[in-house]
């Protein structure tokens, strides 16, 4: 079989050599026969030695692509030859290797050994996923942690306090329309001594949620302290707010509240300020306060808000 293939490649070097030159040379031979046949007789003495100058040079320049022709040629079959050699080496070594296996089922074991290094390693990658899941919810529950307030599950106060100024600095840029509605639970410290701090713990947890359920779901609420709360109000003027505020006093003073033991409460209410920003973010919140004051002063239930007034 080598025979053959050394033979039969050795046939098809020569017949490519020889069409190889016999393609060159014959249009060059043709020519020649032309020159002298046609050319030639017709021409001077100096005419004849100046066409034989341009002959020369002609036919050398004609040899040189052949030459340059046979010279790439040969390479490309040195290159065959050596690419032809490395394939039947490493075939060799392969079919050695596989022949030096003493027992048929050493594949199956190599095989086998490279299934189970796979399964190691997608169990490693598992556990890398599950580790990165849990570290993920680890670092959105202490985001939640750091904003939320765990009794109500409302923003807390440190939240309260970012936010505002993010919203009053979007207020000025754009002039965006912002209110703050501030509320206080009437007579909460009575509930506490009544009922206990748990009964108290439940009450501000109901309320906090018909405030949340309340508000719009841009609006904010937060756990301001104790039994205070705070809304960010978004793109309200005063006279919107004031009417989200009268909406949520005579939702908490219709909503039955009842003890730990399910004995229905007396009527429970609230009390809210209403403020403008106007551009100064501290008279923001004073204002806020100042009106809360004035309604729990003048009774319970009650809203009092800011008047409206020039911006700026």
């Amino acid at each position: 079989m080598a025979l053959l293939t050394s033979i039969t490649k050795e046939k098809f070097r020569k017949n490519f050599l020889s069409f190889f030159i016999l393609s060159s040379t014959i249009p060059m031979l043709f020519m020649i026969f032309l020159i002298f046949q046609y050319v030639i007789p017709v021409l001077t003495t100096s005419q004849t030695t100046d066409l034989r100058v341009i002959f020369t040079y002609g036919v050398l320049g004609m040899l040189v692509p052949v030459l340059i022709g046979l010279v790439l040629g040969s390479r490309w079959f040195r290159s065959v030859e050596t690419l032809t050699k490395d394939i039947k080496s490493k075939s060799i070594q392969i079919i050695g290797k596989r022949c030096e296996l003493k027992d048929e089922n050493e594949l199956a074991i190599i095989h086998q050994s490279f299934n189970d290094l796979h399964y190691e390693l997608q169990n490693k990658m598992d556990q890398l996923n599950e580790v990165s899941k849990k570290l993920m919810d680890s670092n959105f529950k202490l985001k939640e942690q750091a904003t939320t307030d765990e009794l109500t599950f409302l923003y807390n106060r440190r939240y309260f306090d970012v936010r505002l100024v993010e919203e009053a600095s979007r207020s000025d840029r754009y002039k965006q329309k912002l209110c703050l509605i501030m509320i206080d639970f009437d007579d909460f410290k009575r509930y506490n001594d009544l009922y206990g701090h748990q009964t108290g713990d439940k009450l501000l947890r109901e309320v906090a949620n018909l405030i949340r359920n309340s508000v719009r779901k841009s609006d904010m609420v937060f756990r301001y302290g104790g039994d205070e709360f705070a809304i960010l109000v978004l793109g309200c003027d005063i006279k919107q707010a004031e009417h989200v505020a009268k909406e949520l006093v005579k939702k908490v003073s219709n909503h039955q509240f009842d003890d730990l033991k399910g004995q229905a409460l007396e009527r429970i209410t609230i009390s809210c300020g209403v403020a403008y920003y106007y551009g100064e973010l501290e008279e923001f919140v004073a204002e806020a306060d100042k009106y809360l004051f004035e309604a729990k002063s003048a009774g319970k239930g009650l809203v009092v808000s800011q008047k409206e007034r020039t911006h700026g």
